[in-house]
C-alpha cells in the first residue's frame, strides 16, 4: 500500500512539474488568420462600427472573419501587463481564433516573450443564446471549451496544454487589463448586438457570425 501511495505521489509531482513546463511555452499560432503582418488585410475594416451599422440597418446577417478581426486588433491593441513581472515581459500581440468545436467557440490568446522566451496564454469563451417564457432571449457567456478527460471545464491553455477553468484565476488580471483597454468598444458591441439589435453570436470556423432578426 505505501509503494502505490509513493508511486502515486511521484506521479502527481511528475505531472504537475510537466504541467508547469508547458506552462512557459507557447501554443502552435501558425493556424491564426491574420496575426503575421503579411497575411492582414490592408486598411483594416473597424469592427464595432462594422457591427453598428449592421444593427441599425437590420442587414439580416454579418460575417467578420479571423483575419479581418485579428488585423483590426493588429491595428489598434496597446497591449500593457502590470505585476511583479511587468519589467520582463514584453506582449507580441494578442489574437482570436475561431472553430466549430464545443459547439463554436473563441479563444483569445495573449503572446508574450518573458525574458526573451516566447509563451502563450488563453481563455475560451463559447455564447449560447435561450429563449426565456415571454418570447424574448437571454445571451449566456461560458468561459470554457469543453472537457478535459470528460471531467473538468476546459477555460484556456497555458502554452500548449489545456487548463481546468480555476486556473483562469492565474490570468485574471491580463485578461481584465485587455478588457479595460477596449471598453468602449466592448460596451458598444454588446448594446448594438444584444440588446439595441437583438442578435445572435455563432462562432464558425474561421469566422464569427451575427444574426439579426428581420425587421
Amino acid at each position: 500500500m505505501k509503494r502505490y501511495f509513493i508511486l502515486f505521489t511521484l506521479s502527481l509531482v511528475g505531472a504537475l512539474g510537466y504541467g508547469i513546463y508547458l506552462g512557459f511555452q507557447s501554443q502552435d499560432l501558425t493556424d491564426i488568420k491574420g496575426r503575421l503582418e503579411n497575411d492582414r488585410t490592408k486598411d483594416p475594416i473597424s469592427v464595432p462600427s462594422l457591427i453598428e451599422g449592421a444593427a441599425k440597418n437590420r442587414i439580416e446577417s454579418v460575417t467578420i472573419t479571423e483575419r479581418q478581426l485579428n488585423s483590426w486588433l493588429a491595428n489598434k491593441l496597446k497591449a500593457r501587463q502590470e505585476g511583479l513581472l511587468a519589467d520582463h515581459v514584453k506582449i507580441k500581440g494578442v489574437w482570436v481564433r475561431f472553430n466549430e468545436e464545443e459547439g463554436g467557440r473563441a479563444e483569445i490568446i495573449i503572446e508574450r516573450e518573458i525574458k526573451g522566451h516566447p509563451q502563450t496564454v488563453s481563455k475560451f469563451i463559447r455564447i449560447e443564446r435561450k429563449k426565456k417564457e415571454d418570447g424574448s432571449f437571454t445571451t449566456y457567456i461560458y468561459e470554457d471549451g469543453g472537457r478535459i478527460w470528460n471531467l473538468l471545464a476546459a477555460g484556456g491553455r497555458f502554452g500548449p496544454a489545456r487548463i481546468p477553468q480555476g486556473f483562469l484565476f492565474f490570468t485574471h488580471d491580463a485578461f481584465q487589463s485587455l478588457r479595460d483597454l477596449f471598453s468602449d468598444e466592448l460596451t458598444a458591441m454588446e448594446e448594438e448586438i444584444t440588446k439595441r439589435g437583438g442578435g445572435r453570436i455563432i462562432f464558425e470556423e474561421d469566422q464569427m457570425r451575427i444574426d439579426f432578426p428581420k425587421n
